[in-house]
This record gives structure tokens, sequence and C-alpha cells, in this order.
């Protein structure tokens, strides 16, 4: 007997649709929680100031303040947009005068008879500053009567300075405003704007273009000043240092121009500047740095212990210096009993190379003469001997260059005066008293040395570590001669094959 009951389809597919509907509706309802927990996170609030309450001026709303009515009573405030009606240019023509209640406000690029918008971008006690945002109009204004000249006052000390007049100035500062394009000098104590020369301590031949009250405008002439001195009104101030009574380099001023001769080069910048002494001051001249050179230069600034100069271009003089202005030649004398005191500059004599330059490995090598400590230019070759001349000499050291000549040439320095630090072999470690500076050995090169892989393998004779020059291929015997010895190491080259 079989059941004749149908298969119950329809119900199976009602329950898939409803579990499908649960589950889309959950999501929709996950979704619109996060929403809503997104969005409650957002709040808008509204201040509301009344008319005369306090702390409504300070709001900026982005309001355009309307400024061109002279009797409007207006305080400029920093960052506010304005409309301004621009009555003047300003002397130099690079920015409109307009008013904010009746306070003068320049406007950078704007014209007299514009009506603009601009941006209050600085608010002084005086004067505001404001940057230019649109032109509104503009009209064509009456050409403006001509400027009354500045009449100085009988009491005046700058009162020769007026428009027209011609004179020398030196430059003694740059520009706050305009430092690559303008330079200022003093007259009297009356700052002169001088257009297109930026250079301090240089002297120059101006005309005046205009004077104020207290500012003057000048232009160069190109007319070439004089050597006369300058009057003392027109000489530069020196701001901060004043020489004291009694300096005996006071006339080292900027502007003051005279012959020096390099003594030395600087140290801190060397190939670029040189070292000259007026009455023992230093002086640093730019862009000269040849030793013995006689240059003519323009004092630039002065301090207390050193001035600072560069060359004018004008041809040094033949005559013979002042002796204040001599070069002062630093030449090491030696002390009474200095065993090293006949290595002195020019001196040429033989010494060894007992080890490598630490500032300089590689390059240079260092020997001893006497215990004195000799820095060989060029030669970083433990144990060879070379002929050198002393080119500087200090107290506890000395540098030197090859002279090309064969060892051995010249006068024989006395007995003693080479030290080679040689290494002496502990009797403990008899297995290695053959290693010593001069022992020629077979040695096999174990690995490449780290500090210099091109150039240098590494070796052991019964746990001594060998640097072997010119010997990089690992595995390979070369035939070496030890160049230096030392408790833990050694040093050697490759010998030449014969």
């Amino acid at each position: 007997m079989t059941d004749s009951t149908p298969p119950p389809a329809a119900d199976s597919k009602l329950k898939v649709l409803a579990l499908v509907f649960l589950v889309l509706l959950g999501i929709a309802g996950a979704v619109l929680i996060a929403l809503h927990v997104k969005e409650s996170g957002k709040a808008a609030v509204t201040v509301v100031y009344t008319e005369g309450e306090a702390g409504a001026p300070d709001v900026n709303t982005g309001d355009v303040v309307d400024a061109t009515d002279p009797q409007a009573v207006l305080e400029p405030r920093l960052g506010y947009r304005y409309k301004l009606f621009i009555e003047d240019d300003s002397d130099d023509l690079t920015s409109g005068i307009a008013k904010i209640g009746g306070r003068t406000t320049f406007v950078s690029g704007a014209r007299r008879g514009q009506t603009v918008l601009a941006d209050v971008t600085r608010v002084r006690e005086r004067v505001v500053d404001a940057n230019l945002v649109r032109v509104l109009s503009s009209v064509d204004l009456p050409p403006r009567p001509p400027r009354e000249p500045f009449q100085p006052s009988a009491d005046d000390s700058a009162g020769h300075v007026v428009d027209g007049a011609e004179m020398d100035v030196v430059i003694s500062e740059a520009s706050s405003q305009n430092p690559g394009q303008e330079g200022i000098a003093r007259v009297a104590g009356l700052v002169v704007v001088v257009e297109g020369v930026t250079t301090i301590g240089e002297r120059v031949n101006v005309r005046i273009v205009n004077r104020m009250e207290r500012i003057a405008f000048a232009e160069p002439t190109g007319n070439p000043p004089g050597t006369e001195p300058l009057p003392e009104a027109a000489r530069p101030r020196i701001r901060g240092f004043q020489p004291r009574p009694g300096d005996s380099a006071a006339h080292v001023i900027p502007g003051a121009e005279l012959d020096v001769v390099i003594s030395e080069e600087s140290s801190k910048n060397p190939g670029f500047e040189g070292i000259a002494r007026v009455e023992g001051l230093v002086v640093v001249v730019n862009g000269v740095p040849e030793v013995g050179r006689r240059v003519n230069v323009r004092i630039t600034g002065r301090q207390e212990r050193v001035a600072f100069a560069e060359p004018t271009g004008k041809p040094a003089g033949t005559d013979p210096l002042p002796t204040s202005v001599r070069p002062v030649r630093r030449i090491f004398q030696p002390r009474p009993g200095d065993p090293a005191a006949h290595v002195v500059p020019g001196a040429e004599m033989d010494v060894v190379i007992s080890e490598e330059s630490g500032q300089n490995p590689g390059v240079d090598g260092v020997a001893r003469v006497n215990g004195l400590v000799v820095f060989v230019q060029g030669v970083p070759t433990l144990g060879e001997t070379v002929h050198v001349r002393i080119t500087e000499r200090r107290d506890r050291a000395a540098n030197a260059v090859p002279t090309g000549k064969p060892a051995g040439s010249g006068a024989t320095p006395p007995a003693g005066d080479v030290i080679r630090r040689a290494f002496t072999p502990d009797t403990a470690k008899a297995a290695l008293d053959h290693v010593v500076a001069g022992a020629e050995l077979d040695l096999e090169i174990l690995e490449r040395s780290e500090k210099f892989p091109d150039r240098e393998g590494v070796a052991k004779i019964d746990g001594l570590v060998v640097f072997v020059t010119g010997a990089t291929n690992v595995g390979e015997t070369v035939r070496a001669r030890i160049t230096a010895r030392r408790e833990t190491v050694a040093f050697a080259e490759v010998l030449a094959a014969p």
C-alpha cells in the first residue's frame, strides 16, 4: 500500500521566502540604526546676537563692510573685507591709499580713483594694510596738484638733502622692505633709501629724488664716487660695535678701503676666504684665499676682534704697505730643548710611515720624528720610507709632502730622528716572533676585509689577524711583506712578482 499524500512543496517555498524576508528586514534595520547613530553626532549651534549686545561686533559674518563713506564710524578689523575708495597713490606707486574710519589704509596693487574690495591683513597703530580682492569700478580723477617740495627747518642737520642734490653715501644696511633692490644709507641721521644698490659698505654717488621729513629716496647718478674722506654727516653709522678709545684699528670700519696682504687661508672656508691682519685685527677677505696676495678691499663689517671685507676690483698699490698692514707670518718657534727643533717649514728629511692617518685613511700616512707626529700627504703605505718636505709645524704636529726625491736624498737625519714604532713580540708567544715589520711570508687569504673589501684581504698566522693590501681573492696564497705589527693584528702588502 503506497502513501498518496502529495509532498508539501508549496509550504517549503513559503518558508524560504519568509526567511529571506526576515534576513533583509534585519539588514535594513541595522543600516537604519547605524545611520541614526552617525547623524546623531552632528549638531548645529546657532548663536543670536541682538543689536548692542556685547560680543556682537567681534563676529565676522563674511559680509562686506562699506567704508566708502568718509563720515562712517568704523574700526578696521583683521580678516574683514571692506569696500574702499582709493583716494591717492603711495609714494612708491605700489599701493593705493584709502581710509577705514579715518585710518590710512594701504591696499597693495590698487590705483587712485578705483573702488575696490580688499581684505585687511594687518592693523597697526596708525595705518592698516590690505590686499586687493577685486576692482569694482574706476573713475578718472583730476591730476593731483604738484606736491610742495619739502622745506627743511632751520635746525635740520640734513637740510642740504633736498630734491636734486647729489652726494656720496655709503650703504650701511639692506632695506628691510626690499632687501634685494634697495640699500639704506644715512646722512646726518636721515634715512636715505637708495634704489638699485644693496651692497653693504659700498660708496656710491646718488641724486636725491624725493625728500620727506624723516626719510629721503635716492638713485645712483652713474658718476664714480669720490676718494676723499666722506663728510662726518655722511659717514656710515656703525651699529653695535664702537671702537674703544685707543683702538689702533679704529679706522677699519664699513666702507673703508685699503690694501691688505693675505697671510693665511681661512680655516672655516678654505679655498673661498683669506685672512689678513691690520694692526692685529683679523680681516676675513671674501673671494681671495691666495696666501701672499696683495689686494685692495672694502670693509663690509666690523666687530671687536674681526672685520669682513671684499675686493673692490681696483688694482692694489705698489708702494710699501704700512707696518700695521704688513702680513703677520705665524712661524712656529720651537721651545728650548725641543728634540724636533729641526722640523720646521722647508726642512727636508726621510721619514718612515708608521701608521695610517685616522682622519684620511688610505690617503695620508703618519710618521714620527723624535716623538713629533708628522702627517705625510699622499703616502698611506705602512713601513714605506719617503723623502718629505715640512710644510707646516706646530707644537705637537707637523705636515709634510713628498719631495719626489728618492729616500736617502740630501742630508741624512741624525740617528734616532726617524722613530719606527716597532712592535716587541711577547716572549710567551714565540710562535709569532717572526711576524715583524719587514718579514716576508706566504699568506692565504681567508676572507675580504670588511673595511676595504675591494683592495684588502684577511689572513691569519696562528690566530694573529693579518690585513693584506692588494690581495682580495679568497683562497689565494700570496707572498707579502709585513709592514706593521701590533699585539693582535698585523698589516702586510703583496710583493710584486719577480
